[in-house]
């Protein structure tokens, strides 16, 4: 998914859930800034003081080492639904909708970042875990590592959908994604699964055809966040139902799902709907840091040396870029484990 699902949807999920516009703008932050988070390098906040940071953001040609396969992409975007209890050989990294059965690992994520006793903490864990579960209803049938199972054929869409020939579309597939793209996820389908809006379908690795309609699966991601969120308000989310509590901001939300567009324009309806605070990736960092944040574009060999002359502001330790680095560590420390 992307920042009008990742940040403004879940921003007005956990208001319905009972959060107020405060702690659901943090959990909601964190949610996207698990799609910014490029730093991988620690920092020097205060002297003789080093911060470790971890990087949740997708890596390029770096994603090739599984060590990135295994502590960016799985623990935080395509997240296998169980946890190995077999030989890796016959384990299933493939990443599954988080319900019912599929839903083990989503479950003790969020669980597990309920228990923290910083309220604060909390609210940072369980926006990054939302992050994850939120994923699985995009990235569902593909993996986050490299191999053949993420391989992509015949991809179909439908012309309302992009506004040109679908038949374009998967000739480019079929003949130039698998020698320009890594076997990783679902960059051979491009950013198709990402986009609520989208109508597609693609051929598999085993070569089964595959329809997707992403408002379907937006939807039901939303009704289980929404189930997660109220768990984490009043500790119970069993007997609640999204559609039933709030029937004409469901309404409301679905129709958001449907419009087509780019993401900005989306972004911009979703804003007007949720009356969120617009997302800036460097709100947290110049909350925390003195000097040059905008350190995305980057080279990882610059950044390194970038970082290492930031200074902290004070009360750095209590910052909520200080605490989102912390949350990323425990969940990412989680699902390796579960996953060795």
């Amino acid at each position: 998914m992307q920042k009008d699902y990742h940040y403004y949807a879940v921003y007005q999920l956990a208001k319905l859930a009972g959060f107020s516009p405060t702690d659901a703008g943090t959990i909601a932050y964190s949610s996207q800034y698990t799609d910014d988070s490029t730093e991988s390098e620690p920092v020097k906040p205060f002297p003789d003081q080093h911060f470790d940071t971890v990087r949740t953001a997708h890596y390029n040609l770096e994603a090739f080492c599984w060590d990135v396969q295994k502590k960016i992409f799985m623990p935080f975007h395509f997240l296998p639904a169980k946890i190995r209890r077999e030989s890796p050989s016959s384990f299933s990294y493939i990443t599954q909708v988080a319900t019912g059965n599929n839903g083990e690992l989503a479950t003790k994520l969020v669980k597990d970042a309920l228990s923290e006793e910083n309220a604060t903490l909390r609210l940072i864990r369980l926006g990054v875990a939302l992050h994850t579960v939120v994923d699985t209803f995009s990235h569902f049938g593909f993996s986050g590592r490299h191999h053949d199972e993420n391989d992509v054929e015949g991809v179909q869409l439908e012309k309302s959908a992009v506004g040109c020939n679908s038949q374009t579309f998967k000739s480019y597939i079929s003949r130039v994604a698998d020698i320009l793209f890594p076997r990783i996820g679902h960059v051979e389908a491009l950013d198709f699964p990402d986009l609520p809006y989208m109508k597609w379908q693609y051929t598999d690795h085993g070569g089964n055809k595959n329809p997707r309609n992403n408002v379907g699966y937006s939807i039901m991601g939303a009704k289980l966040l929404y189930r997660f969120l109220k768990m984490a308000w009043s500790g119970s989310g069993s007997t609640v139902n999204l559609e039933k509590d709030h029937p004409k901001d469901f309404k409301e939300m679905k129709r958001l799902f449907e419009q087509n567009g780019d993401l900005e324009a989306r972004c911009k309806k979703w804003k007007s709907y949720t009356s969120a605070p617009k997302y800036c990736r460097t709100k947290w960092r110049k909350d925390a840091l003195k000097g040059d944040v905008a350190w995305d574009e980057l080279s990882p060999s610059v950044l390194k040396t970038h970082l290492s002359k930031l200074e902290g502001k004070a009360g750095f330790d209590n910052s909520k870029w200080a605490y989102f680095h912390r949350a990323a560590a425990r969940q990412r420390s989680l699902v390796v484990d579960w996953l060795n």
